[in-house]
Parts: C-alpha cells; sequence; structure tokens
C-alpha cells in the first residue's frame, strides 16, 4: 500500500503575526514534570512565571493595537485566559486611578480562577505542593496587565488548588507595593529572576572564574612542592609566594615574632608591626588567646590582615598572614586558599628544622652521655665538641635537673620527657647559649660552659631556667643540683655526682649548687661513704632503720625540724601538723635518740649526719 499527500493538502495561507499552535494541556503537565526534573522544583516557579508573563505581553501588545480603553483591556484579559484553555472562567475585581500624565495612583485587583489547568496537571505529574503552583497564570496575567498599563504589576497567588486549597484566588498590586510589604521575605526574587540562558552564560563565566583560579591554585601548589623538595627554607618559600599572588605576606610565630616576610619595605613592616603591637595589646585584655586557632580577619587602623596559623602535630606554632591596604578590592576568600596552602607548606618547612634541629641535639646529648661515663679521652672529646659549637676547653659546670609530674603513667612520663627535653633546648637556644643536654638516671642533664653564661651567675641562669619550665609545665615540679666550676672535662663524671650530691639535698630550695653544702659536700667528695654510715648508726641509733614507714614520718620531722633551726612553727607549717602532734613527734625522737634536740651542737651534728644520708643516696624524705 502507497500513501501519498498532495501540495493541495498543504496551507497556503500567509501567517500574520505568530503561528497558532493547538495542544493539549496534559502536554504542558508533561513539560512542566520534565522540568521540575532537569532544573529542580524550585527553579520552574521563576522559569515558568516568565514564559507566561511573555505570553500575556506579547498577547496585550497585539490586542492595544485594536482597543485603547482600559476598562475594556482589563475585561479582555481574563477572556483570552479562558480561550487559550488555562481556565474554565474567572472572577476578577480591578480597581484603579490613574493621574494626570496617566500614571497609576493607585491600583488594586484580586480575583479566582476556577479550574486552573496548571493545578490540575501540577497534580498529577508531581503530587500536592507545599505552595502555589499557577505560575503560568499568574506570569500571564501580570505580563498582561503590566503592557496595558504601561508600568510593573504583579500578581501573586494567595491560595491554591495545587496545594490543597478549595480555590486558586489571586491579589495584584504594583510591584514597588510588593516590594515593601515583602521587604523581609524572598518572595519577589522568581519575579526578578534572571532568564535561564542568561544564567547559564553568568553560571559558565563563574565556572571560567573558577578553573582559571583552581589551575593557578594546583600551579601554586606545584611551585611550593618543588621548593619544598629543593630544600629551601621559609624566607625563600615566602618570597616565592609573594612573587606569584603579588600580595604581601609575613610569617610569625605563637608569640608574635617575625620569623620572615616578603613584599614589604622595611619601614613599612615596622610600622605593620607596631601597629599589630597595639592591636594585640588591646585584645589581649579582652581575649584568652592572642591570635585564633582557625584563619580570621583583622583590621586596624591602618591594615587589614587575613590570617591562618601554622599547624604542627596539631598544635599552633606559628601564623601566616596577607597583609592588604584595603581588603575590599581583592577576593579573600581566593586568596585564602592560597595562604592555606602557604600555611602547610611553611609545616612541612617547620617540621624539616625542628627535625634537623632535634637530631642533632639528640646527637649531642648522647655525646655528652659518653663524656660522664668516661668513655672518651680529652682529646677526642675536644675535638668532637667543635662539631657541636661546644667549646670543651673552657671551664664548664654540670647541672642534673630532676622532674616529676603528680599521677602518671608511663605513656604520660615519655612524653613529658620528650617536652622537656624539646623546650629545654629551644630555651637555651633562644638565648644564644650552645650547650649540650642529656639525659641520665631518668634526669635532664646540662653542660654549660662558663664562656657561654659570660659575666651571669650559673645560679641565676638555672633559676631562670626552672622558672619557665613552671610556666610552661605547671602541674609539674623541678629542682636542680649544680656542680662546682671544672676546667678539666676529663673530669666530668665528678661533676656529675656532685650535681646529683647537690640535687639530692635540694629538700626546700629548687635549685642547690654544690658548693653550698659545704662540709657535707666534702664529706661525700672524700668518698668517706662507709664512715658516714657508721657515725649515722650510732648517732641515730633506733632513728637509723630506712624499713619502717613510721621511723621514716620520725626521721622527715627531726630533718624539718633541724632545717628550720628548731623553730616550731615553721615546721609545723611545713609538716601540716598541729602544735600538739609536732610535739608529742619531738618528745619521742628526743626519748629515742636520748638527745636534747635544744643543744646548737647536737642539731648541727645530726643535721649534717642526715644530709650526708641524703647525698649518698642511703635516705630519701621527699
Amino acid at each position: 500500500m502507497c500513501v501519498k499527500v498532495s501540495e493541495e493538502s498543504y496551507s497556503h495561507e500567509v501567517v500574520v503575526g505568530d503561528r497558532k499552535i493547538v495542544t493539549s494541556a496534559s502536554v504542558f503537565g508533561i513539560l512542566r514534570q520534565q522540568l521540575a526534573k532537569n532544573i529542580g522544583i524550585k527553579r520552574i516557579k521563576g522559569f515558568l512565571f516568565h514564559y507566561g508573563w511573555e505570553m500575556g505581553a506579547k498577547i496585550a501588545s497585539e490586542v492595544v493595537q485594536t482597543e485603547s480603553s482600559l476598562e475594556n483591556l482589563i475585561k479582555h484579559g481574563p477572556i483570552l485566559h479562558i480561550k487559550n484553555g488555562h481556565i474554565r472562567g474567572i472572577k476578577h475585581e480591578c480597581s484603579y486611578e490613574l493621574d494626570e500624565q496617566r500614571r497609576i495612583h493607585s491600583f488594586f485587583s484580586s480575583g479566582t480562577w476556577i479550574d486552573s489547568y496548571e493545578a490540575e496537571e501540577h497534580i498529577k505529574h508531581l503530587g500536592v505542593s507545599n505552595g502555589p503552583v499557577c505560575h503560568t497564570l499568574s506570569g500571564f496575567a501580570s505580563g498582561f496587565m503590566t503592557t496595558i498599563f504601561g508600568e510593573p504589576l504583579l500578581s501573586r497567588e494567595i491560595s491554591c488548588v495545587g496545594k490543597g486549597d478549595s480555590e486558586c484566588r489571586w491579589v495584584m498590586k504594583p510591584k514597588k507595593e510588593w516590594e515593601k510589604e515583602l521587604q523581609d521575605e524572598h518572595e519577589l526574587d522568581y519575579y526578578n529572576e534572571t532568564p535561564i540562558v542568561k544564567e547559564l552564560e553568568l553560571t559558565y563565566d563563574q565556572l571560567l572564574d573558577q578553573k582559571n583560579v583552581v589551575t593557578h591554585l594546583a600551579n601554586f601548589q606545584n611551585k611550593l612542592t618543588e621548593e619544598i623538595i629543593n630544600g629551601s627554607d621559609l624566607q625563600t618559600l615566602t618570597a616565592m609566594v609573594y612573587k606569584m599572588i603579588q600580595i604581601p605576606i609575613i610569617v610569625e610565630d605563637t608569640l608574635h615574632r617575625t620569623i620572615t616576610y616578603s613584599g614589604l619595605s622595611k619601614e613599612q613592616f615596622l610600622d605593620y608591626r607596631d601597629d599589630m603591637e597595639v592591636y594585640l595589646q588591646e585584645t589581649r585584655l579582652s581575649t584568652k588567646s592572642l591570635l585564633p586557632f582557625r584563619k580570621k580577619v583583622i583590621k586596624t587602623s591602618i591594615q587589614e590582615r587575613l590570617i591562618t596559623p601554622i599547624l604542627l602535630q596539631k598544635e599552633v606554632i606559628g601564623y601566616c598572614s596577607l597583609l592588604y591596604d584595603e581588603m575590599e578590592n581583592h577576593h579573600h576568600e581566593e586568596d585564602y586558599l592560597f595562604l592555606d596552602r602557604f600555611a602547610n607548606a611553611a609545616s612541612l618547612i617547620l617540621l624539616n628544622e625542628k627535625t634537623k634541629v632535634e637530631t642533632f641535639e639528640r646527637m649531642k646529648g648522647n655525646f655528652l652521655e659518653q663524656i660522664v661515663e668516661g668513655r672518651l679521652s680529652t682529646n677526642e672529646i675536644i675535638n668532637r665538641g667543635k662539631y657541636t659549637g661546644v667549646d670543651l676547653k673552657q671551664k664548664y659546670y654540670l647541672s642534673v635537673v630532676e622532674y616529676k609530674k603528680n599521677q602518671r603513667s608511663i605513656e604520660d612520663d615519655f612524653l613529658l620527657q620528650e617536652q622537656i627535653f624539646e623546650t629545654t633546648f629551644q630555651y637555651f637556644n633562644e638565648k644564644k647559649h650552645n650547650i649540650l643536654v642529656g639525659h641520665r638516671d631518668g634526669n635532664m642533664v646540662l653542660l654549660i660552659t662558663n664562656e657561654t653564661i659570660q659575666k651571669k651567675a650559673i645560679y641565676e641562669v638555672i633559676k631562670e631556667y626552672l622558672d619557665y619550665l613552671l610556666k610552661k609545665f605547671p602541674q609539674s615540679h623541678f629542682k636542680c643540683g649544680i656542680s662546682q666550676l671544672e676546667d678539666d672535662i676529663s673530669q666530668a663524671s665528678r661533676c656529675y655526682e656532685e650535681a646529683t650530691i647537690a640535687l639530692r639535698l635540694a629538700v626546700k630550695k629548687h635549685v642547690v649548687p654544690f658548693q653550698s653544702l659545704g662540709i657535707v659536700g666534702v664529706l661525700i667528695n672524700s668518698k668517706n661513704i662507709s664512715g658516714i654510715k657508721l657515725i649515722a648508726e650510732q648517732e641515730l641509733g633506733p632513728l637509723y632503720n630506712m624499713t619502717d614507714p613510721k621511723i621514716l614520718e620520725l626521721l622527715k620531722t627531726l630533718y624539718s625540724f633541724l632545717l628550720n633551726g628548731g623553730k616550731l612553727e615553721q615546721t609545723m607549717s611545713d609538716l601540716s601538723l598541729s602544735m600538739s602532734g609536732l610535739r608529742h613527734r619531738i618528745s619521742r625522737i628526743e626519748s629515742l635518740l636520748e638527745k636534747d634536740l635544744r643543744d646548737s651542737d647536737e642539731m648541727h651534728q645530726l643535721l649534717l649526719i642526715i644530709k650526708s644520708l641524703i647525698a649518698v643516696g642511703e635516705l630519701t624524705l621527699d
């Protein structure tokens, strides 16, 4: 079978204006469904409104060519609604006043759409909505009325069958009135929505910008990685970053001390630094933290800073800042991406430097241990010392530091040891004191040359150091013993023994030089340990029992009483005893010793014996 359509079946009528296309409402329902699927249910609101607007405006522009009466035009709009199949009926009331220039003085219109095709199709394809759905009808009415009046008029649906209401009711007002009424809502956003084509163009431009940023960022990251691999220092890296982003940059430690900077003259840097000092002093009173743990913008009278921390092993070790005269001229969200990556690179460089320093310091600590143990000859010690930067031909002190933390586990003890070790060499490095630091018998050992501390007394140097440790580790307890000044490095073992003896006698004082021990030091230094024990056994009698806890309590009471020169009030305070309890203990001690503790000679001899026992490690009264 063959079927042919002849040319006579074609329409040869000339189309005047736009060609009319007849279709069913269900087709628009399917279109609505597909739009919701592809651009989202929220986005179709503006799309359909503008579609209806363009349709209403086009029809109105055709009608005004044959009809000039506003009253007739207003009546004609609903008729066109019905003819186009949008609705089956309408109730409409419109009141308006025009001024002498035929501009709207007042306008209000309201009505009801009967059997809206949009509501019916929306429910059929998408279900009941949370809000009005007659967007095409609202757009049609708005476009038609705006065109015939020549001023923006907007229709807003206030009830809709599509969201479960009994009827579709709407209100129309001038756009400026809606703007005042709905100024705190987002209802008017879709009226002014950008056409999809324009929006796609804008989106493309934004994606292109983002692509350029990502490309630049990737290039930036590659440059940073190359510099780190090549072993560049932080100053070189900072200069490279400034060259790439053309924004001044500064790197500081946690105390706001400058590590390096780039993109600023020395005068500018000093001005910015001083200005920041003022800012920190002012804010220090109202905030606990000087600078942030995460990114922050700080604005002062002459500068704006975008700041991000440098994190190393979950701790803030410094800050990177971009400096602006006026941040408004910059996209600081994009700048932050570069700053954040620079901060990560800076943390890697600082970690590398930290690792190198720690490795070197641990090597020096191992060297110190070999010196104290006497495993190296004098010449070898002096020659190796040159590589550490310490002149071991000079006179020196050995200090032994004991540190304790209440209720610590083995893990806590190890962590505390590492933290104190790191803090120690950082402290002396900042003071430009090149020393040897190591561990021995659970304590910290420091070798400090007299040349390093110059004219400062060793006691003051160590006291300041212990005060610093107490601030850094307030839950810990520190005490230190200091050897005598020695000029022969081969005698380091004896100096270590002197410092250890002084440490054992650091009871009421945190720092005890061996030189301050007097006759006790002489006794111990002479190695007369057996003699000391024999005298202690004779003089202390029943109290010379190191295994009985009750006897040890009496010895502790006696030692405190003797240290305080026989003052009961001070001893009572030191031991947290009542006066009656202390008197009872003193009376029992005198009874056991068969001695009068008010006799100054007896007191001095007993104190010397107990100190000697503590110094040789025979007795511990902490």
